[in-house]
């Protein structure tokens, strides 16, 4: 996330907000973070899924090429060792 990303203020009951405060401690991240991690688990998957676009042959292509690539050049520096 960035600074450009949309703000919005939420108004929340104490208890809420205090549970959010302890579960963002727990897990290591800001509230905001845990706040977005939860929705996007809650309503994120089937959100986002539609939100996906399709990958032609073509970039599937040059992907496969270029990981065959990599793995072919890690396979000749272990030969080396």
């Amino acid at each position: 996330m960035t600074r450009e990303d949309p703000q919005m203020k939420l108004r929340l009951p104490l208890e809420l907000k205090d549970a959010l405060t302890l579960a963002a401690q727990e897990n290591n991240r800001s509230i905001n973070a845990e706040v977005v991690k939860r929705l996007e688990e809650s309503i994120g998957a089937a959100a986002l899924q539609g939100r996906a676009t399709e990958i032609d042959d073509r970039t599937l292509d040059l992907f496969a090429e270029k990981v065959g690539k990599v793995l072919d050049d890690r396979e000749k520096k272990r030969k080396k060792v």
